[in-house]
């Protein structure tokens, strides 16, 4: 009877939460639309869904997950005081999943746009060195480079024969796409068509720029990836103790999820996993 008096309180205060979080989302879903218009205001996420939609997988995944979790612990027979905490927490991580997920995406493709720009700088100087004009290039290159690089191409390229202007619509590229090579490029173009001069040489100092950085870049990544695999390693450890602990022997780890005095230590142990993993990742991150 207690058991179901706790399963409808969770239920009620979940579809609270479930209806005040929807009102939130709109609001702060409608003031973003007014303050940002066309497609520099767009969001990488919204590459692959849109942001209402995104919403509710988010409010439905923390639901169903604090539900499921509600239920498990239910089961187990864990401390009724200790159901909502756990269950609130497995929605909260339940709510992050899905925008991880998206963030994920968006970043691979950033990525592939990235390490295909040295290509389209190589294309754009060869066209340019045959006496292609560059918008006539930029389509030549994005035709057959294919994948992001040509999707944000012909973006650029469809800009541009609307009326804008090319160096604005390459403003508008390196707005969707920020990156500090692309960024580079599209200076040398807009000084190059505001002052004169060859671009075809530029072009040739911003490849071996590109390049030398791209080696620095992956020294970078070769030196810090143990560091990065340490602090993954380090923040799993303590969990993978407690499960094999408990397996092995359940009597001596039961204290940990049934007492007050248990869940303070698991609450103390991740607050400080999180801290020690946060500190390494600053550490062994090297921005360029």
């Amino acid at each position: 009877m207690v058991q179901l008096v706790l399963l409808m309180v969770f239920v009620s205060v979940a579809g609270i939460c479930f209806l005040l979080c929807r009102t939130l989302f709109s609001d702060l879903e409608h003031h973003a639309a007014d303050r940002t218009g066309g497609w520099d205001g767009r969001s990488q996420i919204e590459y692959f869904i849109s942001l209402p939609k995104l919403r509710k997988i988010r409010i439905c995944f923390a639901v169903v997950g604090a539900l499921v979790f509600f239920c498990l612990l239910l089961v187990a027979g864990v401390p009724a005081w200790s159901i909502p905490l756990v269950s609130g927490i497995a929605g909260v991580v339940a709510f992050y999943l899905p925008l991880l997920y998206y963030r994920h995406k968006a970043n691979r493709r950033c990525a592939e746009f990235k390490s295909r720009l040295l290509d389209v700088v190589l294309g754009l100087n060869n066209g340019m060195r045959s006496g292609v004009a560059l918008p006539q290039a930029l389509e030549v290159v994005g035709r057959d480079i294919g994948g992001v690089m040509q999707e944000e191409i012909a973006m650029t390229l469809y800009e541009y024969r609307l009326g804008i202007d090319l160096t604005e619509a390459l403003d508008r590229l390196e707005k969707r796409m920020p990156d500090e090579n692309l960024k580079l490029f599209v200076t040398a173009v807009g000084i190059s068509q505001q002052t004169g001069g060859s671009l075809a040489d530029i072009l040739e100092k911003i490849i071996e720029t590109i390049r030398q950085r791209s080696i620095m870049e992956d020294k970078i990544n070769t030196l810090t990836a143990q560091g990065k695999f340490e602090s993954i390693v380090m923040a799993c450890a303590p969990l993978m103790a407690f499960f094999i602990l408990f397996i092995l022997d359940r009597p001596l780890m039961e204290p940990l999820v049934t007492t007050v005095l248990g869940w303070a230590a698991i609450a103390a142990v991740l607050i400080l996993e999180t801290i020690g993993y946060l500190f390494i990742r600053k550490i062994v991150t090297v921005e360029l």
